[in-house]
């Protein structure tokens, strides 16, 4: 299912003309926390080698950026995805980290 999400995500981002800041997709919510797919400057939408796209767990609690990732191909964002999933999970429980 996580597979399917970012192949959804990853062609809406494909279709969003430009670089700027609204060349973004959500992917998931948890919380207070997003993870979101942005195409930044380089993107490999021509297969020239640059990387696809970045991953970015976002807490809006304290309004930074969490944890990031570059991602060369499609099934590399599976586990990272996953992985950001957990981090906001335990981020958002009570007593956890992102308690406030």
């Amino acid at each position: 299912m996580t597979e399917l999400k970012i192949a959804r995500a990853y062609g809406r981002l494909s279709s969003i003309p430009g670089n700027g800041p609204e060349a973004s997709v959500l992917l998931a919510s948890v919380g207070s926390c997003e993870i979101r797919m942005f195409r930044g400057s380089g993107a490999d939408l021509d297969g020239n080698g640059a990387p696809l796209f970045w991953l970015e767990l976002f807490d809006h609690s304290t309004k930074q950026s969490v944890d990031s990732f570059i991602c060369h191909r499609l099934k590399d964002a599976v586990r990272i995805v996953d992985d950001f999933i957990s981090q906001a999970t335990s981020l958002n429980k009570p007593g956890g980290p992102g308690d406030r």
